[in-house]
């Protein structure tokens, strides 16, 4: 596992962003995102700060959580921290497929369904994982509402969509957030990002 996990972040040390100022390709993974003008990208920093942020019912898994989570790919939000409400973001991390290789991904994110549920407050599956396409790889796509809490106690009404997208022996595991009403940013922008992946 740790020599997966060295690999990881040797192949992570080789992403680049490219000559626009707007697109983050990693030529070594093959991935390549284009962001919105008004969209910033974020450091592993930035990524872990934010995560320190969110209140989930289960407090030992938070923690974790925040301990073993790795540093994405590329992450981004839609506005400079601090920022008064929820920020729309967009993140894709890539991880070992290892014995679920061949499996359909579909799969993928029903296993990770049960930890979602204990995760957050007034949980609801919007879209069960179904079949979907995401830089013209077959992938898998499930989207989620509840009440994202954080320290000072306000909850803010919250959309997760998540993609997941086998390719040979790892997977890109793509996640977005935005409020459900829209308030700070839409479903849209996020679709927009995620039709500008190439793989």
């Amino acid at each position: 596992m740790r020599i997966i996990q060295a690999l990881v972040i040797s192949l992570l040390s080789f992403a680049v962003f490219a000559q626009e100022p707007n697109v983050f390709e990693s030529l070594t993974v093959g991935f390549k995102v284009t962001k919105p003008d008004e969209w910033r990208f974020i450091t592993t920093e930035e990524n872990l700060e934010n995560l320190k942020k969110v209140q989930m019912n289960d407090e030992e898994f938070q923690q974790l959580m925040l301990k073993y989570s790795t540093a994405p790919l590329v992450a981004m939000m839609k506005y400079p921290e601090p920022f008064d409400d929820l920020n729309p973001s967009f993140k894709v991390n890539i991880k070992p497929l290892g014995r679920l290789k061949g499996t359909d991904p579909k799969n993928i994110l029903g296993l990770i369904l049960p930890q979602f549920q204990k995760m957050f407050q007034d949980f609801n599956l919007v879209q069960p994982p179904t079949d979907t396409t995401v830089g013209k790889l077959p992938a898998a796509y499930m989207r989620i509402n509840y009440s994202l809490a954080i320290p000072d106690g306000r909850t803010f009404p919250t959309t997760s969509e998540l993609w997941i997208v086998p390719r040979g022996d790892y997977f890109f595991m793509i996640g977005a957030g935005t409020r459900q009403d829209g308030k700070t940013g839409s479903r849209e922008e996020i679709s927009k990002i995620l039709s500008s992946v190439e793989l």
